[in-house]
């Protein structure tokens, strides 16, 4: 049967698990992080959406200009510049007014699309602003977290090591008195 002392030690202190004070901000934080880059990236959805609508609207407007295109080529090919009772020269020239104000419209609409692409510009500029400041929070906390983990660390090997130099002391203590006993002839234990 083998019996083990245990010695007080000042320095005795269980090894604690690291705990950071600020770890519900840093979750908090990084929530606030990825919300806001969730809105960047609504903020380009609707930039690209923008943008295919304005894209939508000049080609139909090129396809309209080529119609007209085509309608006044061919009628100066085929050299009718007569009206006819079957053909009235004003139709083609009532479709080209039509097709002229629709044009206009559609011009009208690819302005208003510009604009609000200018203005989903600036909001997409102002939520990366955001998304940046929220990253460089979220950076300076891990930071913190990592600076304090190691100083945690390094109290723990730091408490350790004294535990480990009072424990052979103490050894070294009782082996002292063990041998000098033994030179006296003490035979108490």
């Amino acid at each position: 049967m083998r019996f083990t002392t245990t010695f007080y030690s000042p320095h005795r202190v269980d090894i604690m698990a690291f705990q950071f004070r600020f770890d519900s901000l840093l979750q908090l934080r990084k929530r606030q992080r990825d919300e806001v880059g969730n809105e960047v990236g609504k903020a380009n959805e609707a930039i690209r959406r923008v943008d295919e609508q304005i894209e939508q609207l000049q080609q139909e407007r090129d396809q309209l200009r080529a119609q007209a295109a085509g309608v006044i080529a061919g009628q100066t090919q085929t050299g009718t510049t007569d009206a006819t009772p079957t053909r009235p020269a004003n139709l083609s020239v009532d479709r080209m007014l039509q097709q002229g104000r629709y044009d206009l419209q559609l011009q009208t609409e690819q302005m208003s699309l510009r604009q609000t692409h200018g203005t989903l510009m600036q909001e997409l500029d102002r939520r990366q602003t955001l998304l940046v400041a929220a990253e460089a929070e979220v950076k300076k906390l891990e930071r913190l977290r990592e600076t304090r983990q190691t100083e945690h660390t390094k109290l723990q090997l730091q408490r350790e090591q004294a535990e480990a130099d009072d424990l052979t002391t103490a050894r070294m203590v009782i082996a002292r008195r063990n041998a000098a006993r033994t030179l006296n002839g003490d035979t108490r234990s």
